[in-house]
């Protein structure tokens, strides 16, 4: 980043936070914090994503009745914003926010309705401004993976908002357990049709840009762990809806457009593989076989 850009940067961060400090003279002081929070975690300066302990004192807000407030303000800060590190960093937030350690407290929870709203505001409203593509060498190799990585978002919060639930299953066994529960609930049409939604997770995962010229970028970088999480967790996702299917002796030939699709990505998805060699292995062989009837 040039001296100018690098100065500009400055002087751009000073005036956001004096013009908070002015709004915010008669607002309550946790309002004032979680503004200030989002501008430290958005910086134009910094060629890194967001610090956790900003991350973590706005997702910590997700919980309480200042979230939807919270949600808003990110999705603001993307829409106007024309750098392009700070609409990277609203896009993270927005994902890591949406990827709580703390879960699903249950229905009717504050936390599940929190949570919708960042799949709903997050997707039908993930704007962004025209970006100022050209202020450095760094923001030329960032632009196009944060224009991928808006698509991705969009993608994930439709996914969200069509299954009720964030494509975030770990591999422990209570949320398997969890998630089998839940899908043997519904009917079989429903399982396919949220399949059919969880490969394009794939599809778009497989769209990503080249990472050769991004390998140093640190913010890529927490973007590509973000979307590997993702990744696995719609793995164990659809593997656990095609085991159901498969108990209920569902028609193969119905699932064969989807399979068709899931394999196209299998080359794209490898270059992480390792990360969960059997998870990865026992997927595909469970893919291949169900086409193969």
């Amino acid at each position: 980043m040039g001296k100018f850009t690098t100065l500009s940067g400055i002087l751009k961060d000073e005036a956001s936070q004096m013009k908070l400090n002015v709004v915010h003279l008669c607002s309550s002081e946790n309002a004032k914090t979680i503004d200030l929070a989002l501008l430290k975690a958005t910086t134009h300066t910094s060629h890194k994503p967001p610090s956790d302990k900003y991350v973590n004192l706005l997702q910590s807000t997700v919980d309480t009745r200042y979230g939807p407030e919270t949600i808003a303000a990110v999705v603001e800060r993307l829409r106007l914003t024309t750098d392009v590190c700070v609409a990277a960093k609203c896009l993270i937030l927005l994902h890591m926010m949406s990827k709580s350690e703390n879960g699903d407290k249950g229905e009717g929870s504050v936390r599940v309705t929190n949570r919708s709203l960042i799949y709903n505001e997050g997707g039908r409203h993930l704007k962004l401004n025209v970006l100022n593509v050209d202020s450095s060498r760094f923001t030329r190799e960032l632009y196009p993976w944060v224009q991928w990585y808006k698509q991705y978002l969009d993608c994930h919060f439709h996914i969200a908002e069509a299954l009720g639930v964030i494509p975030s299953i770990k591999e422990s066994s209570e949320d398997k357990r969890l998630e089998i529960q839940r899908v043997s609930s519904y009917t079989t049409d429903c399982i396919f049709k949220q399949i059919r939604f969880l490969a394009a997770l794939f599809e778009n995962i497989s769209a990503r840009p080249e990472t050769t010229a991004s390998k140093s970028n640190k913010i890529v970088i927490k973007m590509i762990e973000l979307m590997v999480q993702d990744c696995f967790s719609v793995m164990r996702m659809i593997k656990i809806r095609f085991e159901e299917l498969n108990v209920r002796e569902a028609r193969l030939d119905v699932m064969v457009p989807v399979l068709v699709r899931l394999e196209k990505c299998e080359e794209a998805l490898s270059d992480f593989s390792w990360q969960h060699k059997y998870l990865v292995e026992d997927f595909w062989c469970l893919v291949s076989k169900l086409k193969q009837g």
